[in-house]
């Protein structure tokens, strides 16, 4: 029997789409500084003026380019998304950011929506907070925990502007439903369930 201190952690699902995205974004900057090196190979590293040659420098300096945007695929693959709880409260990870204890005390209403249509859509877990957020030992969402927010927030024009904070359905193995299912099996009476799914 599990104690109900003890968390239960919500099973990620796989990451194949970010992998894939990150090995196409590899192999177009292999090929585009394959053939920026092609052209420029035969500049000559000194102009006649003595100076360097700033066009001999550019498959390196693409290069390096290059590296900064695939840690920006990276991130989100070394820190996926978190979802934890028990009858405390939830450890949520939106994004890349810091993971954010919420007590139950603290929510007020949690939902599901699903926006678009039913094979190209997506759908969020929302989670609206009173004005206590962020006292009595619980996180407050700073800019990076708002990122899957203000995302749910475009796609539904507006319609979710009075949650806090939100996560991505797909970011975890668990259909939608069964995921708001099983986190409203651990919801005090207070809080509100809304299934928009």
């Amino acid at each position: 029997m599990r104690r109900s201190s003890e968390w239960v952690v919500v099973e990620r699902s796989a990451p194949t789409r970010r992998i894939s995205t990150l090995a196409l974004y590899a192999g177009a900057c292999a090929a585009g500084i394959a053939a920026l090196y092609w052209l420029v190979h035969t500049e000559p590293a000194r102009l006649d003026s003595g100076e360097p040659n700033p066009v001999a420098a550019l498959p390196g300096f693409f290069t390096v380019m290059a590296l900064i945007g695939a840690a920006c695929f990276l991130v989100p693959l070394v820190r996926p998304p978190k979802l934890m709880v028990n009858h405390f409260g939830l450890r949520v990870r939106p994004s890349f950011g810091k993971a954010l204890m919420i007590p139950w005390s603290n929510i007020e209403e949690l939902a599901a929506i699903h926006v678009g249509s039913k094979r190209r859509g997506t759908s969020y877990l929302l989670f609206a907070a009173d004005v206590y957020l962020g006292r009595g030992g619980s996180d407050r969402p700073g800019f990076l925990g708002r990122s899957v927010l203000r995302e749910a927030n475009r796609a539904t024009e507006g319609l979710v502007a009075g949650f806090d904070l939100a996560v991505r359905c797909k970011d975890f193995a668990t259909e939608p439903q069964q995921l708001l299912a099983r986190l409203a099996s651990y919801a005090p009476g207070h809080v509100q369930v809304v299934d928009r799914l």
